[in-house]
Order: structure tokens, then sequence, then C-alpha cells
């Protein structure tokens, strides 16, 4: 089992990462990104399964509104926040912006 932030660490962690939100009642980070058309939104969403993969800890992806898509990550068998959700949203943060 990965070891739980605390929500200092979290909130360290999270400095420079634009948007991302830190719900510490359920114990989870999200992002909603906007993009101009449905096909760039599963574009994005395709690579953020890939890079899921590649790290074995995988986000829940909603497609809404048409272009939108949050990322909601947490360490389910933890039951929190983790180093893992950190290096996640980080591989997702280079991503956008490369």
């Amino acid at each position: 089992m990965s070891d739980l932030l605390s929500d200092d660490g979290i909130e360290k962690a999270l400095k420079g990462m634009d948007g991302w939100s830190h719900d510490d009642v359920y114990h989870r980070l999200f992002k909603d990104f906007s993009f101009d058309t449905f096909g760039s939104a599963v574009t994005f969403v395709n690579r953020i399964a890939e890079i899921a993969e590649e790290m074995n800890h995988h986000p829940d992806i909603l497609i809404f509104d048409y272009s939108n898509v949050k990322i909601t990550t947490t360490t389910h068998d933890a039951n929190g926040i983790t180093n893992k959700d950190i290096a996640l949203t980080e591989s997702i943060e280079i991503l956008v912006s490369g």
C-alpha cells in the first residue's frame, strides 16, 4: 500500500500545477480541461489512458458538455492521495504543456 500524503503535502505538491484542486472530503485530486472539439477531447483521453496504463494508476475520466474532460485521481487501495496521484497529475500537465 502507498503512503498517504498529508493535506499540506498535497497542497505543496500541487503548487505550480494550475487548475488542480484537492477535495479533502472525498480524498481526490481533480481538474477540468476544455477543448475546441469532441475529437480533441477524445484524443486527450486516449493519451491519458496510455499514460495511466504505463504508470498502472488509472484516473476517473469524464467527457462532458461536448468537449470538456474532467480527470479525477485517488489511490483507491490507500483510500486517499499518494505520490502515485501526484505523479499522474504531473504527467498530465506535461502532456497538455507539450
